[in-house]
């Protein structure tokens, strides 16, 4: 739910109408339609997940074409959409309310409005249960039920190029609620087989009550093997807040498709900018990450002023993932009933995770109010544009040399590295060129900012843009 950026350029905003609505890996950043880089950047929207398990309908919010365009109007390109592997299936007796062929319907045709808004949709699997159980909640790994779910789900979206599926929203090990004979290690993340328990995340853990834990190479091939192509979401370990052992442990694709889905929430393990340096950038630099979930975990009218880094966290967050590149979502886009509670800090009533107060796209503040100003001021156009895609890799003691573009405004540029750092051993000129001999292995993020000359009459102006980059030296 600190810099690092996608080898590949990242743009700094959200794809926008008028591009074609398709999405796909390429090298460790996502493409569009046209060629160009985005980012997924947008909300998570419950209740699909519970709604149907709990006999309230499809969805207890609206799932319509004004309310993918209210989400739109943030200028999100993106939103995820937690699903309920019982509902879907017609498995144990669900979903309580309607019938399976209903549900999937209501899914379809609220994928296909979120598209028609100009969104991507990231089709998750939130809720699930083995065996006669109800998917009343999270488990700590797919089953052999989500098999299935994949086979039927991939089988249904694969023809929707705006479409990427999420596989399992939140692996976690039940060792870290308290039971050690029950851990999930990496390799079993990666190929299953291991028992972990029938309770969902907030039951009591029964040893004598387990299922064995269905791996993501499993779900992957379920998905490709509908022949689906689309890209794969894959959460690490605690709760998708621990992507440590990801890379040793990527699944095999034969799509070349797979992306890291990454939550914070502040209060986890890894919720600080070294966490996201050390862990998140290194994944970054081989495939695309996603933040599946987000938030600083309070909505009140009168907020806390302390801890600051609670306060801030989802400033801080969105602006590091800015310069690495990193696509993010928020949880979540619903209207609970506590927001106007007051509250002191995590774990208050009054903290719902809810980013609106109405299903038009009113802010909640802090957390709802501060990522819609966020995205709108990525999204801000501007009259200067920096049309580098992405810089060459280095090598220590050789010589490097690449030049900057820009386009509109009024010539000439200024250039300058407004975050981050170049590889040592190189300098960015002002007129755009990067020269040098890189001393140090490694991978390095930057953000370059343009300003074009200043207008000849008053008042006089000046244009800014700014792109993340990094250069990887070998």
């Amino acid at each position: 739910m600190s810099l690092a950026a996608l080898t590949g350029a990242v743009a700094a905003t959200p794809a926008r109408a008028g591009t074609p609505l398709s999405i796909v890996v390429s090298g460790n950043h996502f493409v569009n339609g046209a060629g160009a880089t985005i980012r997924l950047l947008g909300v998570d929207v419950p209740s699909t997940e519970y709604a149907c398990d709990q006999g309230w309908g499809y969805s207890s919010q609206p799932l319509t074409v004004t309310a993918a365009d209210a989400i739109a109007s943030w200028h999100a390109d993106a939103a995820r959409v937690p699903l309920n592997e019982d509902c879907w299936l017609g498995l144990n007796g669900q979903p309580s309310y309607g019938t399976a062929s209903g549900y999937q319907q209501a899914i379809e045709t609220w994928v296909s409005d979120l598209n028609t808004a100009g969104l991507y949709a990231i089709i998750d699997l939130h809720w699930t249960a083995p065996g006669t159980g109800d998917a009343d909640g999270q488990r700590p790994m797919p089953d052999a039920h989500s098999l299935a779910f994949w086979s039927s789900v991939a089988n249904e979206f694969k023809g929707d190029a705006a479409v990427v599926f999420d596989a399992f929203n939140e692996p976690y090990s039940p060792a870290a609620n308290g039971d050690s004979s029950l851990a999930v290690s990496w390799s079993c993340w990666l190929d299953g087989g291991c028992p972990v328990p029938v309770a969902n995340q907030d039951g009591p853990i029964d040893d004598n009550d387990t299922y064995t834990a269905v791996g993501m190479q499993a779900v992957v091939d379920a998905i490709r093997g509908t022949g689906a192509t689309q890209p794969i979401m894959l959460g690490g370990l605690s709760y998708a807040n621990d992507l440590s052992g990801w890379l040793a442990h990527e699944p095999v694709d034969p799509a070349h498709q797979l992306v890291a889905s990454f939550h914070g929430y502040y209060g986890e393990a890894c919720d600080t900018a070294p966490c996201w340096d050390t862990t998140v950038a290194t994944v970054a630099a081989h495939v695309p990450v996603v933040t599946g979930e987000f938030d600083q975990g309070y909505d009140c009218v009168d907020p806390p002023t302390t801890p600051s880094s609670l306060t801030t966290f989802d400033t801080a967050f969105m602006d590091w993932a800015d310069a690495a590149g990193v696509s993010y979502l928020a949880w979540g886009w619903w209207v609970l009933g506590t927001t106007s509670t007051r509250c002191s800090a995590l774990g208050d009533p009054g903290d719902n995770y809810a980013l609106i107060s109405g299903y038009s796209g009113t802010p909640v503040s802090p957390d709802g109010s501060t990522l819609r100003s966020h995205l709108a001021a990525l999204d801000a156009p501007g009259t200067v544009q920096v049309t580098t895609g992405s810089l060459a890799a280095g090598a220590v003691k050789a010589k490097y040399s690449a030049a900057l573009s820009a386009s509109g405004g009024n010539p000439p540029y200024r250039w300058s590295v407004s975050a981050g750092r170049l590889p040592p051993g190189l300098h960015l000129h002002s007129t755009g060129v990067i020269t040098g001999k890189p001393t140090v292995k490694g991978f390095f993020a930057f953000t370059v900012r343009v300003v074009d000359r200043k207008t000849r009459t008053k008042p006089h102006t000046q244009n800014t843009g700014a792109r993340s980059l990094s250069i990887t030296v070998g």
